[in-house]
């Protein structure tokens, strides 16, 4: 594992393209997690048959110990609606597909920062003190498709490697999401990051590709209230698009036709779902990837 501690001034000597950053460090551990099929001329590690076989990855907390308080009201598929893929921000998610211990899983993520930065969920890359290896994106995936996106660096925070072993949980689900690095720029756009970017009482959109729906061939979307803030985590109800799959995708807000990404599914059930509030950490660490690393 390689492990890394990041100053201030360490990261301004990494680019002279970066934006100002604040006092403090940011401790990661990254890694090349391409695997097969990068090499010129190979063939591509997920083939058609290997993304249908691929496991829905998520993190369903078990009724009576989520802390929520029971069903809020009797959630119907119906509640949760496949999203527009060719329109913004929606546009700029897709499927994650990856291994970890030597099995296939897919999961959600989506372009945010950057337009060669990819985020999804610390679990859906780093577990059971495993690296995530051959992890695809594939950008405007809808029932097969989409454009392929190859991945040379991730990264998840030290503190996720601490705690990835403990069962899911809002303390927990604080560090909960990785960066990563694509190898060609983004052809539809990103989501801002969005910093403590929603508040107590705020509807957020939560998109991702749920495998109970369609079995988790589109993305679909659901409105969703945030009830606490813990930390640097969040609570937010209700959680049709619950089970595996939604892993990773994106929490958003938009005001002034900008959209912003203010964290990712971590964990849930289906009164209620999980996700880290994204810090000036965040944005330090989409830095760091977007350099390599060095």
């Amino acid at each position: 594992m390689r492990v890394r501690r990041w100053t201030w001034s360490t990261l301004l000597s990494a680019s002279a393209l970066m934006m100002p950053l604040g006092a403090g460090a940011v401790e990661f551990t990254c890694w090349n997690p391409g695997g097969a099929g990068l090499v010129a001329g190979a063939a591509e590690y997920w083939t058609p048959e290997k993304i249908a076989n691929a496991i829905p990855f998520g993190e369903t907390i078990p009724p009576g110990e989520s802390g929520f308080p029971g069903q809020l009201r009797n959630l119907k598929d119906s509640e949760a609606e496949r999203a527009p893929i060719d329109e913004a921000p929606y546009k700029f998610g897709g499927k994650l597909l990856f291994t970890l211990g030597g099995i296939g899983y897919q999961a959600s993520a989506q372009f945010v920062a950057d337009d060669r930065i990819v985020m999804g969920a610390a679990h859906s890359a780093w577990g059971n003190g495993n690296q995530a290896t051959n992890i695809r994106f594939y950008q405007g995936y809808a029932g097969g498709g989409g454009i392929l996106y190859q991945i040379d660096r991730v990264a998840v925070l030290l503190r996720w490697t601490e705690v990835a072993g403990n069962p899911p949980s809002l303390a927990r689900s604080q560090f909960d999401y990785s960066v990563m690095r694509t190898t060609a720029a983004s052809a539809v756009g990103k989501y801002e990051l969005g910093i403590a970017g929603a508040g107590v009482g705020e509807d957020v959109t939560i998109t991702g590709y749920p495998s109970r729906l369609d079995g988790g061939a589109y993305m679909y979307r659901e409105t969703a209230r945030i009830a606490a803030q813990a930390g640097t985590a969040y609570d937010a109800r209700p959680h049709p698009m619950y089970g595996g799959g939604a892993s990773g995708g994106a929490w958003f807000v938009t005001a002034d036709n900008v959209h912003k990404a203010v964290s990712v599914v971590s964990s849930g059930a289906p009164d209620g779902v999980y996700g880290p509030s994204f810090t000036q950490d965040t944005a330090d660490l989409v830095t760091i990837v977007k350099n390599g690393c060095p």
